[in-house]
């Protein structure tokens, strides 16, 4: 997607939350309960990560593969890797070696194409843009042959994908390939159920639901699709939740697929508290729109997860908080997701642990009180990232009957992992 209009979307939304990170008090409160029940689950998460995007900005290197997907220190924990689908399948060769490392460190990998081969696409048309591009209506079972043809070079050469998607943002496609509701519908009816792996549909810029509500609402349709992928590009927390979704959509998952927030400005990414957004954007994908998997754009860049000189940023601590212990298979368990005002809690478990990541958009530090319930723990540990520290390890804290205590210092994200009882 063009980033100055991504730029242009992502600004407004930027300058509302600066104003009501402003508007905060000026010494510690003490909040209200945040209750934790563990017992009350919602979705599975899949996991976290972000795009290797070799054609346009080149690989990952050997270190950075490894800080990306490794999940021990000084490392991000990704759980996910999206890649590129070149039009020109000499180019596929380029994907492989990330794509092998990061399914060697345990995470999965899916990929997106940006257009067809040359040959199957024909210019129409686009609102006035003659020169506007699509896939041509004679050329659908060829070219799910070309994204099967993907499918396995990648699995005779290492790399068994997850899912394979249909089209990045066909909604937005003015440096790529449109498609518009109905044809993605008809792509979905006729031509995905011969894919050999998984499908994801739609890939809207914008998560607009006219995309997928044809699929949602068509049983063909839908029984070809597997994912149910969107991106966040301005998308209200308000037009996160998907009814329609929960009602059709059993069986399916729901992936966040691509974004960046809140902005792509050059080196912007340890601008703080502004990288505080990013674990705030996290907390709403995954509680208000139940998504399962978050996926950043370039792994790295200077407004990325990771620097271009392959640190981890204060954009990519806010996401560790989430990516290196909420691992794939844990489920979201229901929590007191808005405590007191400008704090943000999530809770999860697996592995027989509980972890919970609170967030403090406050200019002043919060007394939080945490409740569990249905489940027991006898001590936390936790791990902080301010404008002062990255992930740094706070003391274990020894919780009382069902709840404990902790301090969250202004304007910070705090994750901690308990044992559960058995």
């Amino acid at each position: 997607m063009s980033l100055r209009f991504k730029k242009y979307l992502c600004v407004c939304l930027s300058l509302a939350i600066a104003l009501s990170i402003l508007v905060a008090p000026g010494n510690i409160a003490a909040a209200s309960d945040a209750v934790i029940n563990v017992s009350s689950e919602k979705q599975v998460i899949r996991g976290f990560g972000g795009i290797n995007h070799p054609a346009w900005i080149g690989d990952l290197t050997a270190a950075q593969r490894d800080t990306a997907f490794g999940n021990g220190a000084n490392q991000l924990g990704f759980s996910i890797l999206r890649i590129y689908v070149h039009e020109d399948r000499n180019q596929w060769h380029r994907e492989l070696e990330t794509a092998k490392r990061a399914i060697a460190l345990g995470a999965i990998v899916f990929a997106s194409p940006w257009n067809p081969p040359a040959d199957m696409v024909e210019t129409f048309n686009h609102n006035g843009d003659t020169s506007a591009k699509r896939l041509r209506y004679d050329k659908y079972a060829a070219y799910a042959q070309h994204l099967n043809d993907f499918v396995t070079y990648m699995r005779n050469n290492g790399v068994d994908l997850h899912a394979i998607s249909v089209q990045n943002e066909p909604d937005y496609a003015h440096d790529w390939t449109w498609w518009t509701l109905q044809e993605m519908l008809r792509f979905m009816k006729e031509n995905a159920g011969s894919i050999n792996t998984r499908v994801i549909a739609p890939e809207s810029f914008q998560y607009l639901k006219n995309m997928s509500d044809p699929i949602l609402n068509d049983p063909q349709a839908l029984a070809n699709m597997d994912i149910l992928g969107a991106h966040l590009y301005g998308t209200p927390i308000s037009n996160f939740a998907y009814p329609l979704f929960k009602q059709k959509g059993a069986g399916k998952d729901l992936w966040m697929t691509e974004v960046y927030y809140p902005n792509s400005d050059n080196n912007s990414a340890d601008r703080w508290p502004e990288a505080l957004d990013v674990s705030y954007h996290i907390h709403n994908a995954l509680v208000e729109g139940d998504f399962q998997a978050y996926v950043w754009w370039y792994i790295r860049r200077s407004y990325g997860p990771m620097k271009e000189d392959g640190t981890i940023s204060k954009r990519g601590y806010n996401m560790a908080h989430f990516s290196k212990f909420v691992r794939p298979g844990y489920v979201r368990v229901d929590a007191t997701k808005n405590p007191e005002s400008n704090v943000y809690v999530s809770a999860y478990k697996g592995d027989n642990k509980i972890v919970i990541v609170a967030i403090n958009r406050s200019s002043a530090g919060v007394n939080q009180n945490f409740v569990l319930q249905n489940g027991s723990v006898s001590q936390v540990s936790r791990w902080i990232t301010s404008g002062s520290s990255n992930l740094q390890p706070g003391t274990t804290l020894n919780v009382t009957g069902s709840n404990f205590w902790a301090h969250l210092p202004a304007q910070s994200v705090t994750t901690f992992v308990g044992e559960l009882g058995r």
